[in-house]
């Protein structure tokens, strides 16, 4: 399926996906539904989020932004955007007054608007194809700077609990000091009781 069409198959996605409708009943009673997904975005820094959306009776679906205890902060819009003109006075400078005058002209400029989804059966299609857009149609979800930055972080782990590992005498050792260099491609093991140099 390249697209969810309906709200049913969407229901039935959330549902195999195991993204959870957390509505509470006050929100419920306003016409808003609320949906979480299994997994947290982690970051570099390796702070996780949850990720939660929100779908609004006057027609906005959001991505909620959740604070450590559990509640929301704020949240973003996820509706589309389009391009509407509006009429600003133009002004010049005027050296003599100091001041800005107005030229007695109009400039065209233009604002973006969210495009609001009617009813509720195209605004929950909209949510689950984002989500399956943005959240599991990806092949390349964590990029090579984050597979990177999680290398150096275990390498500084490992270093830093060295001397906890040793105490706790784990059956190999993955270092092998020769001549004065350590080699990390030799590891020992220890099976019941006998020693083995694997390369």
């Amino acid at each position: 399926m390249k697209k969810v069409r309906t709200m049913e198959e969407a229901y039935r996605v959330f549902e195999y996906l195991g993204i959870k409708d957390v509505t509470k009943k006050w929100q419920k009673d306003k016409g808003t539904e609320v949906w979480e997904l299994p997994q947290k975005t982690i970051y570099n820094n390796g702070h996780g989020e949850i990720n939660r959306f929100t779908i609004y009776k006057n027609g906005y679906v959001r991505k909620m932004t959740v604070g450590r205890t559990g509640g929301s902060m704020s949240c973003y819009q996820l509706n589309l955007v389009r391009k509407v003109p509006n009429y600003v006075k133009d002004y010049k400078w005027d050296d003599g007054e100091n001041d800005m005058i107005w030229t007695g002209k109009y400039r065209k400029i233009y604002n973006n608007e969210r495009i609001m989804i009617d009813n509720h059966r195209d605004r929950v299609v909209y949510l689950c194809n984002y989500i399956l857009k943005n959240y599991y149609r990806k092949m390349d979800l964590v990029g090579e700077y984050t597979v990177k930055r999680m290398k150096i972080i275990h390498g500084e782990w490992w270093r830093q609990n060295s001397d906890y590992i040793k105490s706790n005498q784990l059956p190999f050792d993955e270092t092998v000091e020769r001549d004065g260099y350590i080699d990390n491609n030799d590891v020992k093991v220890i099976i019941n009781g006998h020693r083995y140099n694997l390369s």
